[in-house]
C-alpha cells in the first residue's frame, strides 16, 4: 500500500507532520479529516531523504524516553481518553523524533484493528517482550490502565537501578581517563626532549631512566601507531563483546572477578526477580514469564541458567528445584522462591526480593567504588611517580657534577 507524507494542523499555530498508509491520496485526505485534522499539504512518500536517514540514525530512544512515554500514556488512558487519541496526542508531545515516529506507527496499527500488544511487538528493539506480554494480559483482562502503571513502576525502578551503577562509576572512569591522557602526553611529547640533554652531557643513566627513555623514544616516534593499535583493539573487543559467544564469556568473567562479582550478581538477581515477579503478578504463565526473563536479563551467563530452569519447569520441576542446579543463584534467592511456591504467592515474594536486592546493589556499588577509587589513585600515583623519578635521577647527578 502506498505511503503519503502529510502536513496538517488542528488549531491555529498547531502544525504537525508524518507519514501514513492509504489506498490513494484522496483516501489519505479523508482519513486525516476523520482524525480531526485540516490537511495543508500531502505528497506521495517514497522513502527517507538522505539527511533524514542520518538524523534518525543518530537519534537514540533511551530507557528514560520509553518510561516517559508509558507514564504519559497511562495518565491519558486513565483519564478516559481512547487509546488512539492518546497516541495521537503523544505523537505531538514527544520531543524525540524517532520515538514520535514509532508512536505514530503504533496509532496507525491500532486504527487498522491490531491490538496494542501486537502493535508494540512490531518494534522489538524499543519495546521488550516483557512490556508486550503485560499489555496483552492487560487488554485480555480489561485492566490496561492498571498494567500501564505497573510498566511505569517497573521501568522507573529499572532506570533508577541502572543510574546508581552508572553514576557510581563516572568518577573512577574519569580519573582513569585523565591519568592515561596525562601519562600518554608525558611519555610521547615531554620526556623524549630530555634524551638530547642526557646525550649532550654523556651522563651515566640509571636503569630506571634507561627503561623510561627507551619507552619514551618508541612512543615519540610511533605514538600514532600506538593510537591506531589501541583503536583497533577497542573495535575488536567491542565486536567480540557483541557476538553471542563473546558476550557469554565476558559475562561469565564478570561473575568471577571478586569485587565486580558482588555488584554484578546482586544487580542481575534484582533484575531477574523484578522481571519474573512483575510478569507473574500480571497473570503471565510461568513458562512464558521465564522465557521473557531470559530475553530481558543483561547477563547472558545467568540467562543461560534461567533457560535451563525453564526447561526443567516444563518437565514438571519447581522453579526452586531448577535454581538449585544453577551456579550463579545464591541460596537466599532459591529459598525465597521455595517459600513463594509453598505459599502460592511467588509473584509478590519475588518482587519483595527485588526490592531487597535494589538496596543491596546500592550498598555493593558504594563499597566497590570506595575500594576502586583509592586503588586507582595509588596505581596512577605510583606510575607517574616512577616516570618522574626516573627522569629526575639523572638531573640530580648532572647538577652534582656541575657544582
Amino acid at each position: 500500500m502506498p505511503q503519503y507524507r502529510y502536513e496538517v494542523k488542528k488549531a491555529p499555530g498547531d502544525h504537525s507532520s508524518g507519514v501514513l498508509e492509504a489506498e490513494s491520496e484522496r483516501a489519505a485526505l479523508a482519513r486525516l479529516r476523520d482524525m480531526g485534522y485540516f490537511p495543508i499539504a500531502i505528497e506521495e512518500y517514497t522513502g527517507e531523504r538522505r539527511g533524514d536517514v542520518i538524523r534518525q540514525a543518530l537519534v537514540r530512544v533511551r530507557l528514560k524516553d520509553r518510561n516517559t512515554f508509558f507514564r504519559q500514556l497511562a495518565n491519558l488512558y486513565e483519564s478516559g481518553m481512547p487509546l488512539t487519541r492518546a497516541l495521537s496526542t503523544l505523537v505531538e508531545q514527544t520531543a524525540n523524533p524517532k520515538l514520535a515516529a514509532v508512536i505514530d506507527q503504533l496509532r496507525d496499527d491500532v486504527q487498522k484493528g491490531a491490538t496494542f500488544a501486537e502493535a508494540l511487538r512490531r518494534h522489538p528493539r524499543l519495546f521488550p517482550a516483557l512490556c508486550c506480554s503485560m499489555i496483552h494480559a492487560g487488554e485480555s483482562g480489561g485492566m490496561l490502565d492498571e498494567v500501564l502503571w505497573r510498566i511505569v513502576a517497573y521501568g522507573e525502578q529499572d532506570e533508577e537501578l541502572r543510574g546508581k551503577a552508572v553514576s557510581a562509576m563516572i568518577y573512577p572512569a574519569f580519573l582513569m581517563l585523565m591519568s592515561t591522557i596525562a601519562i600518554f602526553i608525558l611519555v610521547s611529547f615531554v620526556f623524549p626532549k630530555f634524551s638530547a640533554v642526557f646525550e649532550d652531557f654523556q651522563a651515566s643513566l640509571p636503569w630506571q631512566t634507561k627503561i623510561v627513555m627507551s619507552f619514551c623514544e618508541f612512543m615519540g616516534r610511533f605514538w600514532w601507531a600506538v593510537l591506531i593499535g589501541v583503536a583497533l583493539l577497542a573495535l575488536g573487543f567491542i565486536s567480540y563483546a557483541r557476538s553471542e559467544a563473546g558476550r557469554l564469556q565476558l559475562d561469565r568473567a564478570m561473575l568471577r572477578v571478586p569485587v565486580v562479582r558482588n555488584v554484578v550478581q546482586k544487580y542481575v538477581m534484582a533484575q531477574f526477580a523484578r522481571t519474573l515477579g512483575t510478569l507473574l503478578d500480571n497473570g503471565v504463565p510461568i513458562l512464558t514469564a521465564l522465557n521473557i526473563t531470559v530475553e530481558t536479563l543483561g547477563n547472558k551467563a545467568v540467562a543461560s541458567e534461567v533457560a535451563i530452569v525453564q526447561a526443567r519447569v516444563a518437565e514438571g520441576d519447581s522453579v526452586s528445584a531448577g535454581l538449585r542446579q544453577c551456579e550463579y543463584f545464591p541460596p537466599m534467592v532459591i529459598n525465597m522462591f521455595a517459600v513463594g511456591e509453598e505459599s502460592g504467592r511467588i509473584g509478590a515474594v519475588t518482587k519483595r526480593m527485588a526490592d531487597a536486592y535494589d538496596v543491596e546493589v546500592d550498598r555493593a556499588v558504594k563499597a566497590a567504588t570506595s575500594l576502586l577509587e583509592p586503588i586507582l589513585i595509588v596505581a596512577m600515583g605510583v606510575t607517574v611517580g616512577f616516570l618522574v623519578i626516573a627522569m629526575l635521577l639523572p638531573m640530580l647527578t648532572l647538577s652534582a657534577t656541575v657544582v
